[in-house]
């Protein structure tokens, strides 16, 4: 059976940031219930059970036990930069019951359109979900592309997220060797109610939209905000990533709603605006976490989001036990500070 085709717009600006219901969302959310009906997950959802850690950090604890044991098996990695291998599990072998729909962006639209044109880009449902409605984006998928970000990945989730209008929704993106699981281009895209501390997290300016994470977040890195246009947007997060990229450096990527960054022109930033955070950290294989360690530092946990899959660890993990194993994903102050000069010196 053909599936209908999205079309996004590509060109966005800080005022085509709002909030509110979407014939985009209804559709998404439909053909993902369509899937899950058709028993395209490996578990059945649970109840969100999730609870805020007392603190300045307010980090959000989120127990799902099924996601843990039932994930599929994580590819063997040893560069960012690692080749696709069509012979281990790739997204061309998806069951044709986790495609959502066929996804393309126009720079000559400033509404979502539906088609039932094919396209080289899709929306599948996660099979190991971490909540109602994830999924993943997948980039031509049918070029192979490794798990490496591009130009248009950054494109298709910033204009996914903007196109919905939920607040409530994220794009997340692992590098190899910073938890990626799959060696095949995919970004994530999930819902979660609570806020997370990235979204208020206090910077200072670097360049242009870039901005860097003061010390009171535990891993450095960088926040850029969608002001003029995403096409300035994404060639700083892109510049910024190719600099990690050609060091060999992991790096974690998420685009969500959060509170303004900046001014421009002495008008205040319109609310809600998009922000992209990015996080160069410790290659995952080479981490020294504590025995027994409750989760991994990920993108989502970088985040502060913190999922779970032990219920005594959720009862009773604290802020600065979360803060503790976060702080372990972060590179050392001089290897930073390096990056830094290296992302200021490329953007200006």
């Amino acid at each position: 059976m053909k599936k209908a085709c999205l079309i996004l717009p590509q060109r966005l600006t800080a005022e085509s940031v709002s909030i509110g219901g979407t014939v985009l969302g209804g559709l998404v959310d439909g053909f993902w219930e369509e899937a899950r009906d058709k028993d395209a997950l490996r578990y059945k959802i649970s109840e969100p059970c999730t609870r805020i850690l007392p603190g300045r950090e307010q980090f959000c604890l989120d127990y799902n036990a099924n996601r843990f044991s039932n994930k599929r098996k994580p590819h063997p990695i040893k560069s960012i930069s690692q080749p696709f291998d069509e012979d281990l599990f790739n997204f061309n072998k998806i069951k044709s019951t986790e495609v959502l729909c066929g996804v393309a962006l126009n720079k000559d639209t400033e509404c979502v359109n539906v088609t039932m044109d094919s396209s080289n880009s899709i929306l599948a449902v996660n099979d190991s979900p971490l909540s109602e409605y994830h999924l993943l984006i997948l980039p031509e998928v049918g070029e192979n592309h490794s798990q490496k970000l591009t130009t248009l990945a950054v494109e298709m989730g910033l204009s996914y997220l903007v196109s919905k209008k939920d607040p409530n929704t994220r794009i997340v993106f692992n590098s190899l060797r910073a938890f990626a699981s799959i060696n095949h281009l995919h970004l994530h895209a999930y819902q979660i109610e609570e806020a997370l501390p990235i979204e208020s997290a206090t910077v200072t300016h670097l360049s242009g939209c870039c901005f860097i994470l003061t010390s009171e977040y535990p891993v450095p890195g960088f926040v850029f905000e969608l002001q003029e246009s995403s096409e300035i947007l994404v060639e700083s997060v892109m510049k910024s990533v190719g600099i990690l990229q050609d060091r060999d450096i992991p790096h974690n990527l998420m685009i969500t709603y959060g509170d303004p960054l900046s001014c421009s022109n002495g008008d205040a930033t319109p609310r809600p605006v998009i922000r992209v955070a990015l996080w160069p950290v410790q290659p995952s294989d080479e981490l020294s976490l504590p025995e027994g360690a409750p989760f991994r530092p990920a993108v989502c946990e970088l985040s502060g989001h913190i999922l779970l899959h032990d219920r005594t660890a959720y009862d009773t993990l604290t802020s600065q036990e979360v803060w503790d194993i976060l702080a372990l994903a972060a590179l050392d102050k001089d290897t930073f500070s390096d990056i830094c000069e290296s992302v200021k010196n490329t953007l200006e």
